[in-house]
């Protein structure tokens, strides 16, 4: 099978107009997409953080996965499953929404919404292809 590029729209909640696109590669992970965020909305990757495939967040389902070294064992665990998957594991189709918390004290979110996939290019991967509004400092907010 061909590779592709799932774009995401990544909208921060609670910053009106805070937004930003991301295409990432099927064979990269959700630590990849992790990185390619934090970058995006100039964050240090000093915190623990989650995805819900769901779109809710702090929900309990198998769908929900964090960061590696935080995961549980146990696919019932809490504590989610490991973002070190795949992203071409995920079924991840167009219109799919993601919620995703970085830092579990300031409890920044991001509702992460598959806007496209396309078929893959050479292009560097994960990149940024759009930013929209300010990013507000990452130890200014309070959840």
């Amino acid at each position: 099978m061909a590779q592709q590029t799932y774009v995401f729209e990544a909208e921060l909640v609670g910053f009106r107009g805070v937004r930003r696109v991301i295409a990432v590669h099927d064979d990269l992970t959700l630590v990849d997409l992790h990185y390619a965020l934090q970058s995006a909305f100039g964050w240090d990757d000093d915190h623990l953080y989650a995805f819900w495939l769901d779109g809710r967040f702090w929900t309990h389902t198998d769908e929900h996965f964090t960061r590696p070294c935080a995961a549980g064992d146990a696919p019932d665990d809490p504590s989610g499953r490991s973002a070190a998957i795949r992203l071409d594991r995920l079924g991840l189709v167009p219109g799919r929404s993601v919620a995703y918390v970085f830092d579990f004290g300031d409890e920044w979110r991001v509702n992460l919404r598959v806007q496209n996939v396309v078929a893959a290019g050479a292009d560097a991967s994960p990149r940024l292809l759009q930013s929209v509004g300010a990013a507000p400092p990452q130890y200014s907010h309070a959840a």
